[in-house]
């Protein structure tokens, strides 16, 4: 919490008379002091259970990596004052010291030896703590231990000893805020104890410094600890959004792997089922056609004949279904499988509308043609090219109202791709279900209005045979205004017209 975020509910806005911090009573004071306490340390910040465990692995792994650094420099440190301190300060300061450094440094390897659950943290936390309070109280004893009266030179030594024994200590504590406050508070209070207790101008001009070095070091040591617990809250976050990858792509894997059986099922059923199916209905379609030419004789009841053209014409209905959805199952596994040779798309153009010629008629509907001349030959599938332009024009005869025009085109665009299909005057389709047409047996409101003139199969073929050859279809339409089918061939699959009179010659 900053300064300014201190409560200003608690008292009275300042006026000229107020102390220092605003008004004078003693609750607005402490509520500031606290406020900029928290602002300078850092302190109240929440961190969670695993964010505190990473912190003290950091303060352990500094703990643990001086088994013999430090007790060699407390050693060198004692025989230095052997001269002038009683051997048995030494001795009792120097054993208190090992003690501690052989507890902190057990602590800190049991702790990195086990895997704290976040429910033990606090019991590793004051374990920490404690320890490091007590081995600053000691080490900041020497102070008063070792202190020679009426020997400057001793003195100024022990002092800035123990001064620059903070830097080290500080290194190795920043890593945990609390551990660091028990090490250089009880250090910093005893050195200005110290220069207290000389009692002379300069020496609290001294203390003031050390005040002022605190709270610098503090600061210093709160913005490095902030910064250390944002990297952990960021490596927190990484580790959780990496684990939500890895069940994403467990839950993805298998959704997949049941997506697959499910297709390698389907594929079973429909190769059992086209060669059960096809077998009964060839016979059905073959006997119809007997039945319906008379060839043996003709029907005593004339509405026989009516009855084997609606069994041969249901037939055949049923056999195209059948087709088309294999088709589609071989369009969806991957495995169509394209005879490759030149086509002439106007000339497969051409021959659809003859098969279709006779529906149109029958629904009193114009079929046009609109081809650019010279039109470039087509490398790919004639089957699934010829398959797309029935299609097309089958579902622009079906939805034209009586009277209407059907217009088949076919054209160069600018960039080389060829682009053709079929444009009706139809009801249209709703903007909102352009894309729902697009998938098998579906069907938009004017197809579920005309039932049993479709299964929902052919667009949804035409769009698979064209992304099989590189192209792609686009279905343009308004209620009202009618449909645009348009196919676009992709122009690797093109090739001048001249190739194929010299291929025939």
């Amino acid at each position: 919490m900053a300064l300014d975020d201190a409560p200003r509910d608690a008292a009275p806005r300042a006026s000229a008379g107020d102390g220092l911090f605003g008004s004078t009573s003693e609750p607005s004071r402490w509520a500031v002091l606290r406020s900029y306490a928290k602002a300078m340390t850092g302190a109240g910040t929440e961190l969670s259970p695993k964010a505190r465990i990473a912190q003290l692995e950091s303060l352990a792994q500094s703990q643990a990596s001086m088994p013999y650094a430090f007790p060699l420099l407390i050693a060198v440190f004692a025989f230095s004052h052997v001269s002038v301190v009683d051997w048995q300060y030494i001795a009792i300061w120097v054993g208190a010291m090992m003690v501690l450094h052989v507890a902190t440094y057990t602590t800190a390897r049991d702790f990195l030896a086990t895997t704290v659950e976040p429910e033990n943290v606090n019991r590793w936390r004051w374990r920490f703590e404690g320890l490091t309070a007590i081995f600053s109280f000691c080490f900041s004893s020497l102070l008063f231990l070792f202190w020679v009266p009426d020997n400057a030179l001793h003195q100024s030594y022990l002092i800035s000893s123990v001064t620059i024994a903070l830097v080290p200590m500080t290194l190795v504590t920043i890593f945990y805020f609390p551990v660091f406050y028990w090490t250089v508070v009880p250090t910093i209070a005893a050195l200005m104890l110290r220069m207290l207790l000389y009692g002379e101008p300069l020496h609290f001009a001294i203390a003031g410094v050390l005040v002022a070095f605190a709270v610098l070091l503090v600061k210093l040591a709160s913005q490095v600890n902030n910064a250390m617990q944002r990297a952990i809250t960021l490596r927190e976050d990484k580790n959780a959004l990496i684990d939500q990858l890895f069940k994403a792509k467990r839950d993805s894997d298998t959704a997949r792997a049941r997506a697959e059986e499910a297709n390698r099922a389907k594929s079973h059923f429909l190769a059992n089922m086209s060669h059960e199916l096809r077998t009964p209905l060839n016979a059905i379609i073959g006997f119809s056609e007997v039945m319906s030419s008379e060839i043996f004789g003709k029907h005593v009841v004339p509405t026989y004949r009516e009855y084997a053209d609606d069994i041969n014409r249901s037939g055949q209905h049923l056999l195209g279904l059948i087709n088309d959805v294999l088709d589609l199952s071989r369009i969806e596994a991957g495995r169509f499988q394209i005879t490759e040779e030149d086509v002439d798309i106007a000339q497969l153009a051409e021959d659809s509308r003859r098969i279709l010629e006779i529906r149109a008629q029958g629904q009193r509907v114009t079929i046009a043609t609109d081809f650019e001349p010279d039109l470039p030959i087509f490398h790919g599938d004639a089957r699934a090219m010829r398959q797309t332009w029935i299609n097309l024009l089958t579902n622009a005869i079906k939805f034209s109202p009586p009277g209407s025009e059907v217009r088949m085109f076919a054209r160069m665009e600018a960039n080389g791709e060829m682009r053709f299909g079929v444009h009706d005057r139809g009801p249209g389709i709703a903007e909102s279900e352009i894309d729902k047409v697009l998938h098998a047996f579906t069907q938009g409101a004017s197809g579920l209005a005309q039932p049993g003139k479709g299964s929902g199969l052919g667009l949804s073929i035409v769009k698979g045979l064209l992304a099989v050859h590189g192209g792609r279809f686009e279905l343009k339409s308004k209620l009202g205004e009618g449909t645009q089918a348009e196919c676009v061939l992709p122009r690797q699959r093109l090739q001048p017209p001249v190739s194929m009179a010299k291929r025939a010659s």
